[in-house]
């Protein structure tokens, strides 16, 4: 599930600084503060503030390849011709934004990242006709990844799994043990480096955090 905004408490103090800070990229905005053009976009919705417009739903594509919790420990052409029908379903009824994260089928170790199966089925898609998509995925906030320079890292090595050269948006998945300051400059970092539109957390409580930026 993907959460773009979350809302009800104070600022940690942590945040709190962050948000005096200004975070360098023009695109730091309350998601409430949406361009009202993007917001109805040929029936799409702006993603958060940053002016980027999504289908209202976006599909999530965790258990599309993964054995681990889902599939049975076993992935099988009859499953993969399923996940391709729900992939081809969705674009069908208009739905084109899809989220992914470098976890999604990585087992026990995150060294056996595949390339995605929803970037196959849509370049499958798109040798039949031009369908744009958004692309959505995620940051691991893994104990052993420190500071600002790990999330490009990683980001850069999910766009390459992906076979793009950006992505609509990026999130942090879970908060971090430690280093979530160095996180959200590696965040501001991406967008100032064009390789993300948009960023945001998923798997955060309304007391992690009260807003993101984009």
């Amino acid at each position: 599930m993907m959460a773009l905004q979350v809302a009800g408490c104070a600022l940690p103090p942590l945040l709190a600084r962050r948000r005096r800070r200004a975070f360098r990229s023009p695109r730091a905005v309350a998601s409430d503060a949406a361009p009202a053009a993007a917001r109805e976009e040929d029936g799409k919705v702006a993603l958060g503030g940053s002016g980027v417009a999504v289908t209202k739903v976006g599909i999530g594509a965790w258990s599309w390849g993964d054995t681990t919790y889902w599939n049975e420990f076993q992935w099988e052409d009859r499953k993969l011709k399923a996940a391709k029908g729900a992939f081809d379903a969705s674009i069908d009824c208009g739905i084109t934004f899809f989220d992914t994260a470098e976890v999604y089928g990585a087992g026990v170790s995150i060294s056996v990242l595949k390339p995605s199966l929803s970037i196959r089925f849509i370049k499958e898609r798109q040798q039949k006709e031009q369908v744009e998509v958004a692309i959505a995925t995620k940051f691991a906030a893994l104990p052993w990844r420190f500071g600002r320079g790990s999330v490009i890292c990683a980001l850069k090595a999910s766009l390459d799994r992906l076979g793009v050269s950006s992505v609509e948006l990026y999130q942090l998945h879970w908060p971090g043990i430690w280093g979530n300051e160095g996180y959200l400059d590696g965040l501001g970092d991406a967008v100032e480096q064009g390789l993300v539109k948009a960023v945001g957390v998923s798997n955060y409580s309304g007391c992690c955090l009260t807003f993101v930026f984009l």
